[in-house]
């Protein structure tokens, strides 16, 4: 650091660090970090202020002066013990983060013990305690680094990566660390709902933290635009000025304005918002700890004992794939026995598995996902489930995340549910219409409408008229693929079907020949003998009308080949009014849009 970085002349700063140290008199602050997911605080970064009245009251000035009179370690050293003794004092919910410079931990003597009995004296839990590495500049001296690190992962403390992507926070310190956590520097929070390459960036350090069980945390949020956005990206915690300013009592629920930001339906393309089998189960993947056969059952059991947050402990092979799963409950009360360990404890863990875990692919629907989970023994509940990738292990999810995702889905199709079909209305057809577009997928928009709908309902009837249109609601459903198509209700006889099934053809004139021979039970014998029966048109002149048909207007959707949903809406309407105009049930397909293969299975 050189001096002249600093607000006082070299001198002057060593007299106010050295009082400060002196007079402890250091403020800690704490900022909130907030689970995306559950909504819900995990934990608080604290951060360190000194007297309001010193030039050294702001961190740059503070620990920047600090290291020019060599006093960063005492003065750190100090911030920590200040810190972690208000959050316990305050009885702050989850995780604390602290800042630690690499020099500081390196350079400690005596590391690990004063850190044991700094943390037992003021009765905070060791595995609650997250070490932030912060990095001012380039570091050297990294095996007495990773010596002080392996230190404090014995005792239980997890360690974070801040600030990856600036300045010396890159790749390779976090392919070496492998910390618990990553932190996403600011600069690339910036702007980012409207600048895709750092969505590209964000989605590139979320699919390398799956793979090293690590969880993310986006740092520095400003916008409240930016919160649901991060969580469809695969985000798992953020923290910023848009959730709270650092504050000496911080609020311990997340605030009104942050959840409504995260509810908000906003203009965004969002994967939650569309219907259940658009979510996926890597949408619930989290890192966590894993394990391997050559783990014994004293190993697995020390685990599970020292941090009681861990539920289940997969069992992987030695190249990823899943063996099994560790019930916390189950080998916990298998190891209270009285002979357990003298058995067991030098044996592979294998020996307490479980060999049929609750698993799904990454692909894995949002409905496949909570069908499975409705059959499984109520008490495996609180385990979770593995996520797998091409066979190997992806992560873990929660079947709490999984039935709150259900229930949300559920509460908003309700909301814009047409009321006789229960089928989604114009809302979600649009937003599944645009999450396609943003994800460049191929797929086809088939504009239902059943033809002289209306003088069959003066006719018959708008009871009847009612029960033929939950006959073609529940026949267009029929005719589908469950997992890959989409079927909406605009309205009256107007339906809406988002289909990327590779037979989309198929279903649709299936549909057309079903609705011609299904329709025939809706009419008296004489009008079917007749072939229609006589209404009022418009003018109220009586005029023959033919059995109702159905018509389908085809528009195919490829990349770049529509700017939205209005867009293809009209294309669609177009391409019905063709249809209509065609003798019986037909399809119509626009042509204008360029033709492509059938769409492929849905990412």
């Amino acid at each position: 650091m050189n001096p002249q970085n600093i607000p006082l002349p070299i001198d002057a700063a060593r007299a106010a660090v050295e009082d400060i140290l002196n007079r402890r008199s250091l403020r800690p602050v704490f900022q909130p970090i907030i689970d995306l997911t559950r909504l819900e605080i995990m934990g608080y970064e604290g951060l360190t202020r000194g007297p309001s009245d010193s030039y050294l009251h702001t961190p740059i000035a503070l620990f920047g002066a600090a290291e020019a009179v060599g006093q960063l370690a005492a003065v750190e050293h100090m911030a920590a013990q200040i810190i972690a003794k208000a959050f316990v004092d305050q009885g702050l919910p989850g995780r604390l983060f602290v800042n630690i410079t690499p020099q500081t931990l390196a350079g400690s003597t005596g590391f690990r013990t004063d850190v044991e009995q700094t943390l037992r004296l003021i009765g905070l839990p060791a595995s609650s305690v997250v070490v932030e590495l912060t990095e001012t500049h380039a570091f050297q001296n990294t095996e007495e680094l990773d010596k002080a690190m392996s230190e404090l992962r014995a005792l239980g403390v997890k360690v974070a990566l801040d600030d990856l992507g600036e300045g010396f926070a890159g790749l390779r310190r976090w392919n070496v660390m492998r910390p618990d956590f990553v932190k996403i520097d600011r600069h690339f929070m910036e702007g980012l709902a409207m600048d895709p390459l750092r969505q590209q960036f964000v989605r590139s350090i979320v699919d390398i933290a799956r793979s090293a069980a690590c969880s993310v945390i986006a740092e520095g949020l400003e916008s409240e635009t930016d919160l649901p956005l991060l969580r469809e990206l695969g985000v798992h915690a953020a923290q910023g000025y848009v959730i709270a300013k650092p504050v000496s009592a911080p609020s311990t629920f997340v605030r009104s304005h942050v959840l409504r930001a995260l509810e908000r339906q906003g203009s965004e393309p969002s994967m939650r918002k569309g219907p259940l089998n658009r979510v996926t189960a890597a949408s619930f993947v989290r890192a966590g700890p894993t394990i391997t056969p050559a783990c014994t059952c004293a190993e697995a059991v020390a685990m599970l004992q020292h941090d009681r947050k861990i539920y289940s402990l997969p069992v992987l092979s030695d190249t990823g794939e899943p063996l099994g799963v560790l019930r916390s409950l189950n080998v916990l009360a298998r190891a209270s026995g009285r002979y357990f360990i003298d058995l067991y404890g030098k044996r592979s863990c294998v020996e307490v598995m479980d060999g049929n875990p609750l698993t799904f692919d990454v692909a894995t629907s949002l409905k496949a996902m909570s069908d499975a989970v409705s059959l499984i023994d109520e008490r495996h509940l609180v385990d979770g489930f593995m996520v797998t990738k091409e066979g190997r292990y992806w992560g873990t999810g929660r079947v709490g995340d999984l039935l709150r995702a259900v229930a949300d889905q559920q509460l908003r199709y309700a909301r814009y549910a047409n009321p006789l079909t229960q089928l989604p209305g114009n809302v979600p057809i649009d937003e599944h219409i645009d999450n396609l577009i943003a994800q460049q997928q191929r797929f086809v928009v088939v504009h239902w409408d059943i033809a002289s709908f209306k003088p069959f309902n003066d006719v018959y009837g708008y009871r009847k008229g009612d029960d033929v249109i939950v006959f073609t609601a529940e026949l267009l459903g029929a005719h589908g693929d469950a997992e890959r198509d989409f079927l909406g209700h605009v309205g009256g006889d107007d339906f809406v079907g988002v289909m990327t099934s590779p037979d989309w053809q198929g279903h649709v004139m299936r549909a057309l020949a079903g609705f011609d021979e299904g329709i025939r039970a809706y009419f008296d014998a004489q009008h079917i003998e007749a072939g229609g029966y006589e209404g009022l048109n418009r003018q109220g002149d009586p005029t023959l009308y033919a059995l109702p048909t159905l018509a389908a207007g085809v528009v195919q959707v490829a990349p770049g080949s529509h700017e939205g949903h209005r867009h293809i809406a009209q294309a669609a309407a177009e391409a019905k009014r063709m249809a209509k105009s065609l003798p019986g049930s037909q399809m119509f397909l626009d042509r204008r849009s360029p033709a492509f293969d059938p769409p492929s299975k849905a990412t």
